[in-house]
């Protein structure tokens, strides 16, 4: 049976640009890289998560056609943290553009059901989510 999810591709346009973004911005680190005369990807995962032994990476990869229909789609992820609002203002002065500013929701207990949408520079959406 199926043990855990290794890796999520994101779609980027430019993947010098998306690597600074992921890794400067969000706090990623690189873990590995790949590339031939038709591929190139790069794997990054939240520092915090690179111990963990099942911890899910991102394929950050550009594909030859600009305009593949899959850069700048919503990708469904959801990322969380430790201090939600803490790690949304960091984000927000790190320049990350939030779609959605961060919101509780009604009918959340104490600390949780919070959330903010944003975008990385090709548009693809992330929710920030406790």
């Amino acid at each position: 049976m199926i043990s855990h999810l290794q890796m999520i591709t994101i779609y980027v346009r430019d993947l010098k640009r998306a690597v600074e973004f992921y890794s400067q911005k969000l706090g990623f680190e690189q873990v590995a890289e790949y590339k031939d005369d038709e591929n190139h990807l790069v794997w990054l995962m939240p520092a915090s998560s690179r111990k963990a032994e099942y911890a899910t990476q991102i394929a950050l990869y550009a594909p030859a056609d600009p305009d593949d229909p899959r850069i700048g789609a919503s990708s469904g992820m959801v990322f969380t943290a430790d201090n939600i609002e803490a790690t949304y203002q960091e984000l927000k002065q790190r320049g990350v553009h939030f779609t959605m500013e961060l919101i509780r929701h009604a009918y959340g207990d104490g600390d949780g059901d919070q959330e903010a949408r944003f975008v990385d520079p090709d548009g693809n959406q992330f929710l920030l989510h406790t």
